[in-house]
């Protein structure tokens, strides 16, 4: 067992892989909201692609 906290407020679901999912699921209370409530495979597909970009976009943000 690790001696690091657990820094997450909220425990995303399975469905949600990828960094950028994790992230929106974290961050983005809308996208968790909808999220929270996705249950076709498709419809989950088109959120992670939105969390792609969202992610994507704050990184710059940060960047500049």
């Amino acid at each position: 067992m690790s001696g690091i906290p657990e820094t997450r407020r909220f425990k995303a679901p399975r469905w949600i892989s990828t960094e950028a999912g994790q992230w929106a699921y974290e961050v983005r209370e809308e996208w968790r909201l909808t999220a929270n409530q996705t249950f076709g495979v498709t419809e989950r597909r088109l959120l992670l692609a939105e969390a792609e970009k969202l992610h994507k976009h704050a990184g710059e943000s940060q960047a500049v």
